[in-house]
């Protein structure tokens, strides 16, 4: 269903596209595709791209919109980090400008990093942040809820089927298995609770607009269609739309990820296909050195030298260092005597500053990845 339901829009969009007089950004922007796949043309369009390379961008782009649509903590955990356990401010925030709705999760993290101002960003910190800004917004969804606020919470998702508010009504309706996925992404628990009350839904039953609101008021037993279908009752409130203009501005990036949907809803799987052979390779090293670090940190060390081999530990020495022997025993010495992640990623951000490391590098990516694994086991 889901892989039938995403190739119908990528086939749609293409279709569309290809039906421009000429294929420019400012013809696509005027076009009549979604703005997700507008935004991320945008930021990834290049003029010398043939018709090939034109459909394989709106065929990342609309898997990629699907799934953020219906579960975006997931999403935004792997198309930010990937394998990776950290990653540099700059990169996560040039990655968030592909996602131009749901702007309250990227507007948390931004404020984050601006508070904090943290050389690396973690995975765990990054899931806190979403937690956080979900916990918000079921209290303002809860709190007095009503018919607005839920049509509001679930407009990003009947737009995935009906692609404009002026088709969002009372009488829409979309996959239960939508609605689902969003609620646990979320981990709002008492309210799919609402749901599996009322009745076993399966994958593929549509589920209306009226009868989420219903469910979710308490209503659903004793509501009339009066009660639920008066027009004043509804409207859409920028707090929950979270729609945004796209913008102009281009962020030249070529990472892309592998998104699929989770295996006890459908066996499906919708990929966004790897295409830097850098990234690739990586993303393999990056493999290794997780089954290094988890073989490493298994033990109680007693410095923290220990956690690298010696040919590693020549290249932190080059890259991080400055090729000097006693700025790194010294240095290594203070991790040692860490207890928290929080401590140890201070004192790297002042070696970071002091010794102009890239930390784009792959040595230091490694090097950071390895020490948060092992200060989260400390923990």
């Amino acid at each position: 269903m889901f892989e039938e339901f995403v190739k119908n829009k990528i086939d749609r969009e293409t279709g569309t596209v290809f039906n421009l007089s000429e294929i420019t950004k400012e013809q696509i922007v005027k076009s009549d595709i979604s703005d997700f796949t507008k935004n991320y043309f945008l930021i990834e369009f290049d003029s010398h791209s043939g018709r090939d390379e034109i459909a394989e961008l709106i065929s990342k782009s609309n898997k990629l919109y699907f799934n953020y649509t219906i579960r975006p903590k997931w999403t935004l955990q792997t198309f930010l980090f990937k394998n990776f356990e950290s990653r540099p401010p700059n990169d996560l925030l040039n990655k968030l400008n592909y996602f131009p709705f749901y702007k309250f999760y990227s507007d948390s993290i931004q404020s984050f990093i601006n508070e904090s101002s943290p050389i690396f960003v973690t995975k765990t910190e990054l899931s806190s942040i979403i937690d956080n800004t979900n916990n918000a917004i079921y209290g303002k969804l809860t709190n007095d809820i009503s018919n607005i606020k839920i049509k509001n919470f679930f407009l990003q998702i009947f737009l995935l089927k009906y692609e404009s508010e002026i088709n969002y009504n009372l009488e829409s309706s979309v996959p239960y298995s939508f609605i689902k996925i969003f609620l646990e992404d979320k981990s709002y628990n008492q309210l799919t609770d609402k749901f599996t009350g009322i009745r076993d839904f399966s994958e593929d039953d549509e589920i209306s607009l009226k009868d989420i609101i219903k469910i979710l008021t308490d209503k659903y037993s004793s509501a009339t269609k009066e009660e639920t279908s008066s027009p004043e009752n509804y409207g859409i409130v920028p707090d929950f739309t979270g729609k945004e203009k796209v913008t102009g501005e281009i962020i030249k990036t070529e990472e892309q990820v592998e998104v699929e949907l989770p295996a006890e809803v459908s066996k499906a799987k919708l990929e966004i296909p790897i295409y830097s052979r850098e990234l690739s390779q990586a993303q393999k090293e990056s493999h290794e050195t997780d089954a290094e670090s988890e073989n490493n940190i298994s033990f109680q060390i007693k410095n923290i030298k220990d956690l690298f081999e010696d040919k590693q530990s020549e290249k932190i020495l080059d890259r991080i260092y400055s090729s000097d022997i006693l700025k790194r025993e010294r240095s290594y010495e203070k991790l040692s005597s860490f207890k928290t992640w929080f401590e140890a990623s201070n004192h790297l951000k002042e070696i970071f500053l002091s010794n102009d490391v890239d930390i784009y590098n792959k040595e230091v990516v490694k090097f950071v990845n390895t020490l948060n694994e092992y200060f989260k086991k400390q923990e």
